[in-house]
């Protein structure tokens, strides 16, 4: 009996995180482009109207018309005196930042902690781990762009620096999957130091 219970709990755990997951990756109307006007916007804050080595510019364009026909992806475009063209660099942050997030609201919000203030707690506190260290993540191979790799140099890396950005990089973002490693780590830290006790997965008498 008490094997049933365990498994029982365990099934509403996934069927919780099943929905709110689901829910949160459907094609709802007006959020991609929210989402990336918003990081766009983020990112401008910190490169826009800053001049990099050799003059070169970076800017974080959005486009209605690029808004339309990829609603997730945001532009990255660096300008150089030496050369005729930008150079733009699309990045999808659908993949890259919003599944992941959405990945973990859906298992804060699916744990068995037993009260909404805890819910809460761990999804304010994981929030604000997982969006910063996610761009960081989505950063590294654009530092390794720009500062040496790719056509345009807008600053210079050693080589350690390239070599540990896209080690990084190709472990823990390029594989399938592997960005949903982070969230999941982060989420059962964060219960586990909860202890989720105050509503076990067994019933106190099904031993």
């Amino acid at each position: 009996m008490s094997r049933d219970l365990h498994w029982k709990a365990l099934l509403q755990v996934l069927f919780a995180f099943a929905c709110v997951f689901g829910g949160l990756a459907l094609p709802i109307p007006g959020l991609g482009p929210s989402y990336v006007r918003a990081h766009a916007a983020l990112g401008n804050a910190l490169v826009a109207g800053t001049t990099f080595d050799h003059g070169v510019s970076l800017e974080f364009v959005v486009s209605q018309a690029e808004l339309v026909a990829h609603p997730w992806q945001l532009t990255l475009q660096a300008r150089d005196p030496l050369l005729a063209q930008p150079v733009n660099v699309p990045i999808d942050l659908r993949t890259l930042l919003f599944l992941p997030l959405a990945a973990f609201i859906g298992l804060a919000l699916a744990a068995p902690l037993g009260s909404a203030r805890r819910h809460a707690r761990v999804l304010g506190i994981g929030l604000l781990i997982l969006e910063p260290a996610l761009l960081l993540l989505t950063a590294l191979p654009l530092l390794s762009f720009f500062g040496g790799t790719g056509p345009v140099r807008a600053f210079r890396l050693s080589p350690i620096l390239h070599v540990l950005f896209q080690t990084a990089y190709r472990a823990l973002v390029s594989p399938p999957g592997m960005m949903y490693a982070l969230p999941l780590l982060l989420c059962w830290a964060l219960v586990a130091r909860l202890k989720p006790v105050a509503v076990p997965l067994l019933p106190s008498g099904a031993q």
